[in-house]
């Protein structure tokens, strides 16, 4: 049970999560983890709201106004997903060194579970798994952005450290992934919708700091991934490669 004087300020921050995701919802960018290496105490809640992106480095192969470039466009845009986003998401700790998470990114849903193995009072190392469930595409342009369905899973190992009192944390480690995705396409480009279908590797590393007092943290991150995406558009198949950036940050409160 929370006090009768921590139930405004939770609901409050409830009402700001809703308005965050209302008002950014529908677009791309990255997943962040934007959680240390050490899982929460049983029973301990945290929520938390921010902001991601995530540029892409590196221009597609195909010269601009053939079909394959528009293939690989598209599935760039569905798949690794360049885009600001929100991010929102609550963990809860779980007896035995585990912990569980629900997290929002602007076109995703995603759940996961960790656990933790302490090598020291400060130094802990995780191991998760997450899967995500895909729902919708994101608008090019201004253009309608046909429906999406997808789904993915990804494992993060991290190691972090924490000060006494947990003033300050950090988190390194690598996190890979695979994901795919079926929908449809309708664009003036083409002559009628059509159907896209894509699947998407990506192996990359996170790092990040999260700094704060007692219930009130503020957490940065950023995560750097090679991806692999191939698919088709209607009847052109294409793959690519693509190097992002995901900086990200959130104010994170415990409970």
């Amino acid at each position: 049970m929370h006090p009768p004087t921590a139930r405004p300020k939770l609901r409050l921050f409830a009402l700001a999560l809703a308005l965050c995701a209302l008002g950014l919802g529908g677009c791309g960018g990255g997943a962040p983890l934007l959680h240390p290496a050490h899982v929460l105490s049983p029973g301990k809640v945290t929520l938390g709201a921010g902001l991601s992106g995530r540029p892409v480095l590196a221009a597609l192969p195909s010269a601009p106004g053939t079909e394959e470039a528009l293939a690989e466009s598209v599935l760039q845009d569905r798949t690794v997903a360049p885009a600001v986003a929100p991010w929102v998401g609550g963990r809860v700790g779980i007896a035995g060194a585990n912990e569980a998470g629900l997290t929002y990114s602007g076109r995703a849903v995603r759940l996961d579970g960790r656990h933790a193995f302490a090598l020291s009072k400060s130094v802990a190392l995780s191991m998760g798994l997450g899967g995500e469930l895909i729902l919708s595409g994101r608008p090019s342009e201004g253009k309608d952005a046909g429906s999406l369905l997808g789904g993915g899973l990804d494992v993060p190992l991290l190691i972090g450290w924490k000060s006494t009192g947990e003033l300050y944390s950090g988190w390194i480690g690598p996190r890979a992934g695979v994901s795919w995705v079926r929908g449809t396409y309708p664009s003036a480009d083409l002559d009628k919708p059509t159907t896209l279908a894509g699947e998407h590797v990506r192996v990359g590393m996170v790092a990040g700091l999260r700094l704060g007092f007692r219930h009130v943290h503020v957490a940065v991150e950023i995560g750097g991934d090679w991806h692999a995406v191939s698919g088709r558009l209607g009847a052109t198949d294409v793959s690519f490669n693509q190097f992002s950036l995901t900086p990200a940050g959130a104010l994170i409160l415990g409970f």
